[in-house]
């Protein structure tokens, strides 16, 4: 039995362990899935599902998985979903999106998806990309998304995996206010590993003000 137990850790800290650089390399850029140049393109190639507004303490979450669509990403594919959202003239918005820790954290490697943000309009036109003020622990990320619109309508946040560096810890090195040109901040560093693939969770906080 001890014989046994010991295996079964061994075999899950191994999969909890996967190399991030390899899953990527096997995963994501040989992968057959289509590949949107453009963040248009992408919302095109993916069905947009409905974002959640306050969901309560337990949000729903998708998965990102080798499956998904991709989108070109300063030159590197990355897998991810889309969302739509109805977003009112001039009335302060507040998005969160969560990104937890891949396998539950078990493992000695701890990692998760780096979410990488695009926000755009029904037409397609982007309204804001990059990443959003973040906070974090190890188990999971947060990121927000505020600020205003100056039309009326549905639109559409593509959440990809930011692909630049899997596996090296995750930094979020500057701040996108919609409204206003993006400002450094101070690196927040998690001790998580950027993992190609994971589980997101984006909703409409209308209990928030920007």
């Amino acid at each position: 039995m001890r014989i046994l137990f010991f295996t079964v850790c061994c075999v899950l800290i191994a999969a909890c362990s996967s190399n991030p650089a390899a899953l990527f390399e096997e995963q994501v850029k040989h992968s057959t899935t289509p590949l949107a140049w453009t963040p248009s393109e992408a919302m095109h190639n993916a069905q947009a599902v409905p974002m959640p507004i306050n969901p309560g303490w337990r949000p729903p979450q998708w998965t990102i998985t080798a499956a998904e669509p991709r989108i070109l990403i300063s030159g590197v594919p990355s897998n991810y979903r889309l969302f739509s959202v109805a977003l009112i003239k001039d009335k302060p918005f507040h998005i969160d999106v969560n990104s937890w820790c891949v396998n539950a954290c078990l493992g000695f490697s701890k990692y998760a998806l780096n979410p990488y943000l695009i926000l755009m309009d029904a037409k397609g036109n982007v309204i804001a990309e990059g990443f959003g003020k973040a906070t974090g622990m190890v188990g999971v990320i947060s990121q927000e998304l505020k600020g205003t619109v100056t039309t009326s309508g549905t639109y559409y946040l593509v959440v990809a995996a930011d692909n630049r560096a899997p596996g090296e810890t995750i930094v979020i090195d500057n701040v996108l206010l919609i409204g206003a040109a993006a400002s450094p901040i101070t690196p927040l560093r998690i001790g998580m590993g950027s993992y190609p693939f994971g589980s997101v969770g984006p909703l409409l906080n209308t209990e928030k003000t920007p």
